[in-house]
């Protein structure tokens, strides 16, 4: 199932309206990284979504929910933030975020600690934070 199907199924979905590429880019651009093929689209079909108490990045958000933000927010605090990584969820417990790497796979980090394996692609991810929430 890609991410778009799996979102469809979240009850009580809460999300923003779509972006569009040239947003996509702009995004791209500023972060110096390109985004994984699922996180475009799920920016395209939803922006950023919220559901049950988690959050996700995106764009046409403003604040701690724009992936430009929240990314370069963390770059500046934390020297170690991987360059090849953006902020997905802000867990908002002892500095604990949510990154994808740029080839699509899902760490926890928290500054002074490698990043940790989570999930091979953002939709396995999705799928793990739904069933916690159920």
């Amino acid at each position: 199932m890609n991410i778009i199907d799996i979102i469809k199924t979240i009850p009580d979905l809460c999300h923003l309206s779509g972006c569009n590429m040239l947003q996509i880019k702009t995004a791209q651009k500023t972060l110096g990284l390109v985004f994984p093929a699922e996180y475009v689209d799920y920016v395209k079909h939803y922006g950023a979504i919220s559901f049950h108490g988690t959050e996700w990045t995106g764009l046409n958000v403003e604040g701690y929910l724009n992936v430009v933000n929240a990314t370069t927010a963390e770059r500046k605090l934390c020297k170690d933030f991987p360059k090849d990584c953006f902020v997905l969820e802000n867990q908002a417990i002892d500095g604990w975020l949510t990154i994808v790497k740029t080839n699509g796979k899902v760490y926890s980090y928290q500054e002074g600690n490698p990043p940790k394996f989570i999930s091979r692609t953002i939709g396995e991810y999705l799928e793990k934070c739904i069933k916690e929430n159920r």
